[in-house]
């Protein structure tokens, strides 16, 4: 692994090289929050180290996406559609590169997703160190640090950044766009002596290794937690819609008003809306807003965890954030926890 050290007066120049190759999206600022937009100027770029309420999962794999064109009449025809650009994410948390690594790995399985991949392999990832905040557990779910996934990443060591080389492709791109050196032995031994401090300053904690998680869940299903957080769910869907590893989609047709023309296009969708799990004839599998939880909390924690190595639960806090009910994901684990303790005892 290549350590270089990056003046903070360094970064206006880089993004303005990476301008020049690239649409980049990175950390703005808008109505006091921290949030990824795109970026046309330095001055755009808001390096605060807080977590952003949306994910960056937008920009690899949007809200609505047409992937057909059509048209009917004499001479029908299908157009694909793939649209993909030259794109750097710049300043991506260590939770969202695992978020990403795992998409990479679903839109993979099986026949493979070529509008995700596409815009995928058109993509670098440029990562920073973040500070977590009251809803933060990261370190519980080990993706507090990353080691792969990336391009760049930058570790703030106060003077300036000590640049972690994850790729050729990011090796390039800083030594094309950046004054750089080598780091010293003292500026990369920063790095640890950060993470240690950030390891101590989580408030939200999972009682129990990650390593366990799926087991426990496992023994969960008829849990009294999820009637008790059943009965306060609006099913409004907020939960999935913030979360960086929800990847589930709808398919649609839109025909134009001459009825010759049309597009079919994808809208993420969300295992807790009341449609999600229904079929013909108005049958539904997961009728209640307990079981529709239960489910996609056993998606973060069990169901997946074998499949695709990993759980899909990156510790992100979004989902507690967001809920307007106060439903937080740590505690209900927790929860679970504890009873799977007293069944042992």
């Amino acid at each position: 692994m290549e350590y270089r050290f990056l003046p903070k007066k360094g970064i206006a120049p880089f993004v303005t090289g990476l301008l020049k190759d690239f649409k980049v999206y990175g950390p703005v600022e808008k109505d006091g929050f921290p949030m990824y937009g795109e970026i046309t100027s330095p001055k755009d770029i808001h390096l605060s180290h807080a977590p952003t309420h949306l994910s960056p999962k937008q920009f690899l794999f949007p809200p609505k996406e047409t992937i057909l064109r059509f048209k009917n009449g004499a001479k029908p025809a299908l157009e694909p559609v793939i649209e993909a650009h030259n794109q750097a994410l710049f300043g991506i948390h260590s939770c969202d590169i695992h978020a990403i690594k795992l998409l990479d790995r679903v839109f993979s399985y099986g026949p493979r997703d070529v509008n995700y991949l596409k815009r995928r392999d058109k993509t670098v990832i440029i990562g920073i160190d973040c500070v977590p905040d009251k809803y933060c557990f990261c370190k519980s779910v080990n993706t507090m640090t990353v080691d792969s996934g990336f391009d760049l990443f930058l570790h703030d060591v106060g003077s300036g950044f000590v640049v972690e080389v994850g790729t050729q492709t990011g090796k390039n791109l800083l030594y094309k766009n950046a004054k750089t050196k080598k780091a010293t032995m003292k500026e990369i031994k920063k790095i640890k002596e950060i993470r240690d401090k950030k390891a101590e300053m989580f408030v939200t904690k999972l009682n129990a290794e990650a390593s366990t998680l799926p087991l426990i869940y496992s023994g969960s299903y008829n849990s009294p937690v999820w009637e008790k957080i059943g009965k306060i769910c609006y099913g409004c869907g907020s939960c999935n819609n913030v979360c960086p590893t929800c990847y589930c989609f709808d398919v649609r047709d839109e025909i134009k008003t001459n009825l010759t023309e049309g597009e079919r296009f994808r809208v993420w969708d969300a295992c807790t809306l009341e449609d999600f799990a229904k079929v013909a004839g108005g049958h539904n599998f997961r009728k209640t807003r307990a079981e529709r939880l239960r489910h996609r909390f056993n998606r973060k924690f069990q169901y997946l965890a074998d499949k695709f190595g990993g759980l899909f639960c990156v510790g992100c806090g979004r989902c507690i954030r967001t809920c307007l009910v106060n439903i937080n994901i740590a505690e209900v684990t927790n929860e679970l926890i504890e009873e799977a303790n007293k069944d042992r005892s």
